[in-house]
């Protein structure tokens, strides 16, 4: 809250009011960006970066050759907003993983009415300006940690309708739409049980992680059930990617005692792992079964190809824009969790004997 703008969003604001105040009209060419930096004692680059803001905004047009034009407004569009929180840098922190629910967002918003909004919490309390600017009343939120709860919280207290998208575990009365992580992983560990594994790995996610959280208790209720004691449970923390999970592969390797299954809390990581064994001579599923968390497409392409727990991802983000245009309706919503199914292919076998 207490940042200071940078200099480039300043120098935006500036340039819009004197678009605002017809000093420049549509159809205008502006000063050249060194003109503008010379005018306003700033840097080149903070014109370049205000300058391009206002282009990406539609506000602005850049025409090669000719210079940056002033852009003649559009009819605005008077569909009521709904909009989606996401994690900084989501963009690239995981090409699987984000954008199916935007896209499941976006269209179930549009189908329903309504615009969709992204924004991501690299900056909380612009990035919520700019839900207010857009007339933003209802958000979807994507919890991934503890500090995404209280972002939910916050914009709950600023009169916003909020949905969490994952388990919420805050105090406050917001309706989470959310996978049954626990019972997937519960169901991934049992059919291992029911295979005959005795011996389990488990790569653990980023700490504080919802969705790793959800995922190691699903494993550990399903052993306790099964009466198989948590210590023939090794834990191997990391992350989701697949540098994460050769890592591990080949600190499994260097420790000298393999487990006859691991279960990996995302198919990155357990595609990481499968590079390490498969390196060093481990065959899967022969010598070692490994099973994945997510179906991201190129699970089932892999040699073998990956035994997994399905995400439904496109499908959250639809959930979520119904639960938050129910929520702009007056409706009052119970938690909606669904079912993450087992996806059975080929890294998965009985253990072999001796």
């Amino acid at each position: 809250m207490g940042r200071t703008q940078p200099k480039y969003q300043r120098l935006n604001e500036l340039l819009l009011d004197r678009i605002a105040q017809s000093e420049w009209r549509p159809g205008d060419r502006l000063p050249s960006e060194r003109q503008i930096a010379e005018e306003y004692g700033v840097a080149y680059m903070t014109v370049r970066n205000a300058v391009s803001r206002l282009v990406q905004t539609g506000q602005l047009r850049r025409i090669r050759g000719r210079g940056t034009f002033v852009v003649e407004p559009d009819e605005p569009d008077r569909r009521p907003s709904l909009g989606l929180l996401l994690t900084p840098n989501w963009h690239s922190l995981d090409p699987f993983y984000f954008p199916p629910i935007v896209t499941g967002f976006v269209e179930k918003a549009n189908e329903l009415g309504y615009q969709a909004h992204l924004a991501d919490r690299t900056e909380p309390l612009l990035e919520f300006l700019r839900f207010r600017e857009l007339h933003v009343s209802a958000v979807a939120c994507v919890l991934l940690g503890r500090e995404d709860l209280v972002d939910a919280d916050a914009l709950l207290d600023r009169g916003v309708l909020v949905v969490a998208i994952n388990h919420y575990g805050g105090a406050r009365r917001i309706p989470a739409v959310s996978p049954d992580n626990r019972g997937g992983a519960y169901q991934a560990a049992r059919h291992l049980v029911a295979l005959g594994h005795r011996r389990f790995a488990f790569l653990e996610g980023p700490e504080g992680n919802l969705d790793a959280h959800e995922r190691l208790r699903g494993v550990q209720i399903a052993l306790r059930e099964a009466q198989i004691p948590l210590s023939a449970l090794t834990l191997w923390p990391g992350g989701f990617l697949e540098d994460s999970g050769y890592e591990r592969g080949l600190a499994m390797l260097a420790r000298g005692s393999l487990p006859s299954a691991v279960i990996s809390v995302s198919d990155l990581a357990a595609i990481g792992l499968l590079k390490a064994f498969a390196e060093n001579g481990i065959r899967c599923p022969d010598d070692v079964s490994v099973f994945g968390f997510g179906d991201f497409r190129l699970s089932a392409y892999l040699t073998p190809a990956l035994t997994t727990v399905r995400l439904p991802l496109r499908d959250l983000g639809v959930r979520a824009a119904e639960a938050l245009v129910a929520q702009c309706h007056g409706v009052r919503l119970d938690p909606v969790r669904l079912d993450c199914p087992l996806v059975f292919r080929d890294s998965v076998a009985a253990p072999s004997v001796g």
